[in-house]
């Protein structure tokens, strides 16, 4: 009868204890999802998924508990694992909009362009005055290259959310994707000025300055950044370029050697440094640079070109003639190697050949007084008076005054 009534009594208290046991998992599950949020809050994303993991464990229809852990997943960049919490959850509850809301996040993470715009669009019909939704599909529609969508994203998320100044961010740089640098810039500034400011910030305000050609002001907000971002390869060329058109070709090529330090294998940075070196009057220099912009690009059309005219400038014009051809087979369309072929070929007392190259370069542009001026040389010197006559007026009259003396030693006779 002993071991009997011992029996009875080890069966109560396991009965007791697992009674005990089901009572308190919902205790212990809120306990740890609570936990898990102030974890998430304090971005330690590693402690906050144990919490919440064991919050599911114990509660796994809860799907809060699941959205938690779906964030925590995120945060982590285990977006696959969380979309999966995600689902789960807008199983148990499809009219919460930030399950929708953060599982598009998460898609477009990954990739799925598609499944994350429908779970955005979702997220903004069950609530339109969602700054943070707004926010997300900018993104979205910016990853897909649909920067005009993502602008006006932008907008409705500042209107509903002025302080989101990762939306002003986030705007300026789909602004400057649609060349509207005035804008980009105006959101910078309101970056800057909101003491949010970041080297990087200044990267971009100078960098769309330069676009819009206010080169001083480029150059002072990319000093700034220098002085966080010194080994930066892009902020020093676009210094270079800055400087160069400020015509401080000196300053533009030191700019230009530092980056070209950090990465010998840019083309566009030697091709910028040939064309400072070009307008400072360094030819050989020039052409140094020129030549390994082209080794590493051969279709580098602008250093083509570029080498083309320090060849002329050093009077190397079979050379030059060579490079503007090559410019030419490029781009069929390219007017100024045509006119600077035929500058080439009449130099060497090819008029006849230079003629046709004259006569694209005007058809181009048909205000061009010097192009009028030097077919007109080389008219006169095929024999042709009558045109050559017609091409020094055309020039004059377009406003080119050597054409004047022209006129008057050889057109002042009849029938020119």
């Amino acid at each position: 009868m002993k071991k009997k009534t011992t029996l009875y009594i080890v069966i109560g208290i396991v009965v007791v204890a697992v009674a005990a046991h089901l009572l308190l998992r919902p205790r212990i599950a809120q306990n740890s999802y609570e936990k898990g949020i102030v974890l998430l809050d304090s971005l330690q994303y590693g402690q906050a998924y144990e919490q919440l993991n064991r919050a599911v464990r114990f509660s796994p229809k809860n799907p809060d508990y699941l959205f938690g852990r779906g964030m925590a997943l995120a945060g982590l960049n285990r977006d696959s694992a969380a979309i999966a919490d995600y689902t789960k959850a807008i199983a148990i509850d499809s009219m919460n909009f930030d399950y929708f809301l953060n599982r598009g996040v998460s898609l477009r993470k990954i990739g799925n362009y598609t499944a994350s715009l429908r779970d955005l669009n979702r997220c903004i019909s069950l609530n339109d005055s969602n700054s943070r939704a707004f926010y997300q599909r900018g993104l979205l529609n910016a990853a897909m290259m649909e920067y005009d969508q993502a602008v006006k994203d932008y907008n409705r998320s500042i209107e509903l959310d002025g302080s989101n100044l990762e939306a002003f961010y986030s705007r300026g740089e789909s602004l400057a994707n649609i060349s509207d640098f005035k804008g980009a810039i105006a959101d910078y500034d309101r970056m800057i000025e909101g003491k949010n400011a970041t080297p990087e910030s200044y990267k971009k305000r100078g960098t769309f300055k330069l676009k819009i050609q206010d080169f001083n002001g480029a150059i002072s907000d990319l000093l700034v950044a220098l002085n966080d971002l010194p080994n930066d390869k892009e902020l020093l060329f676009s210094l270079g370029e800055a400087y160069s058109n400020l015509k401080d070709f000196d300053q533009a090529i030191g700019y230009l050697d530092r980056a070209a330090s950090i990465d010998p294998n840019d083309p566009l940075i030697y091709g910028t440094r040939g064309g400072a070196l070009l307008n400072k009057g360094d030819f050989k220099a020039a052409i140094q640079s020129f030549n390994k912009a082209i080794n590493l690009k051969p279709d580098y059309l602008k250093a083509v070109y570029g080498r083309g005219i320090a060849k002329a400038f050093l009077k190397d014009y079979r050379g030059s003639i060579e490079d503007f051809n090559r410019a030419i087979s490029i781009d069929k369309n390219f007017t100024q190697a045509y006119y600077n072929r035929a500058i080439s070929k009449a130099i060497m007392g090819n008029h006849k050949d230079a003629l046709p190259d004259f006569d694209i370069a005007i058809k181009y542009d048909p205000k061009d007084a010097e192009a009028f001026f030097n077919r007109g040389i080389s008219r006169m010197n095929v024999k042709d008076t009558k045109g050559g006559c017609e091409d020094f007026r055309k020039a004059l009259e377009l406003g080119y005054q050597p054409a004047e003396q022209m006129v008057k030693i050889y057109c002042s006779g009849s029938g020119n």
